[in-house]
């Protein structure tokens, strides 16, 4: 009987020496480091291949063809027998319901004026860059919706709108919120596709700093509780969304924060790039994009522009430490010489998505600099393939 005790006690210290060993190890989260180059097996490039064209200006289901309608469909079906129950989209920095942080500074005596008027005016201040830029560097309502039918209906889509200021702090809150979405999406230990375009690459990089083992935890939680977020709650929420499986695609997001992935989180990158040779080049092409995404190389460490309020700047320095400089046009400079195109963290594609200027008039405007081609509608089914191919073959 003690030789048998025995055993079991020796057999329970060897589990739990092996549990011990096995747990998942933090994830370091280190910011970007600009000048060095990236490591051999984390990019490809990829070729833009030729698609079914699309009706765009009736981005309605039925108005597509029946070549790109099946298509679209056919990574509709790999997504849902991979188990994806949800996808959303995060667009980026000043496209949003408060790029300014001016209603965020009223939201007092806003809010005093009933419970449904602030989030009225948000969507009112979302309005100008649908109607505007539509889907340049933008996920329309319409975008979103023909995507979700398009890929069969079945699959909730949702579009994630948050204030688009370019600082930590509108990043970290926006990540706050959208954990929220998650959690009462009720994933349960099913997927999620989340796609962030440009900062809402950044947004998610907050996101699963929150919900996984990561270094950063500790300050990163206690900035979210100085924001004056309930952090308890918070953290029970990232325990439930922590079961589900996240898959997340970032589209030309500046390479900036660090990322706390593993066994529950893939990650992949889009960049619009020219070359097989995964770095930018200066500004002399820039009027006809001829390097590619611009804002890519732009958006980096250093380009944040501060928050209004002292208490948000000094919460926005204490997160420089752990996310990289915000607002340091020096360190800018001394970073974006380097060109770097593939982040740290995750699997990249360096894909030339065509728009390149060849007539006579500069086309860096039409295209944002490069940076606006992700999100528009002729780019829908490549994205879809491409996501589906590396996802969810």
């Amino acid at each position: 009987m003690w030789l048998a005790l025995t055993l079991l006690l020796l057999l329970a210290t060897l589990a739990g020496l092996v549990a011990w060993r096995l747990r998942p190890k933090p994830s370091l989260c280190q910011p970007q480091q600009y000048d060095t180059a990236p490591r051999p097996g984390t990019f490809a490039v990829r070729p833009l291949e030729a698609m079914p064209p699309i009706a765009r200006e009736t981005p309605l289901l039925e108005a597509q063809s029946t070549a790109w309608r099946e298509a679209m469909a056919q990574a509709g079906l790999r997504l849902r027998r991979a188990g994806v129950r949800h996808v959303v989209f995060v667009h980026g920095t000043f496209v949003g319901h408060d790029p300014t942080l001016l209603l965020s500074s009223l939201q007092g005596p806003l809010s005093a004026l009933g419970p449904g008027f602030m989030p009225s005016l948000q969507r009112l201040s979302k309005l100008p860059s649908d109607r505007l830029l539509r889907d340049l560097g933008n996920y329309t309502p319409e975008y979103v919706s023909l995507f979700q039918k398009a890929l069969g209906a079945d699959i909730p889509t949702t579009r994630f709108v948050w204030s688009s200021a370019n600082n930590h702090v509108a990043r970290l809150r926006a990540a706050v919120e959208l954990l929220r979405l998650l959690a009462t999406s009720e994933l349960g230990r099913k997927r999620a596709l989340l796609l962030g375009h440009s900062h809402g690459g950044q947004v998610l990089a907050l996101l699963t700093q929150l919900v996984y083992p990561a270094r950063t935890a500790e300050a990163l939680w206690q900035a979210v509780r100085d924001a004056g977020e309930p952090t308890e709650a918070l953290q029970d929420m990232a325990r439930t969304v922590a079961r589900a499986r996240l898959d997340i695609a970032t589209f030309g997001m500046p390479p900036r924060y660090g990322w706390a992935t593993g066994r529950q989180c893939r990650l992949l990158h889009v960049i619009n790039h020219r070359g097989t040779e995964p770095r930018g080049s200066s500004i002399a092409g820039v009027l006809y994009t001829e390097n590619g995404d611009y804002v890519h190389q732009w958006g980096i460490s250093g380009s944040d522009i501060p928050p209004g309020s002292a208490k948000e700047r000094e919460l926005a320095a204490r997160l420089d430490a752990i996310l990289g400089e915000g607002h340091d046009v020096q360190a800018w400079l001394r970073h974006v010489r380097h060109g770097a195109r593939v982040p740290r963290d995750g699997f990249s594609y360096l894909v030339d998505y065509g728009d390149r200027g060849t007539g006579a008039m500069p086309n860096c405007l039409t295209t944002c600099f490069g940076h606006g081609v992700y999100t528009s509608y002729d780019a829908m089914l490549f994205n879809a393939r491409l996501l589906a191919d590396h996802f969810y073959r």
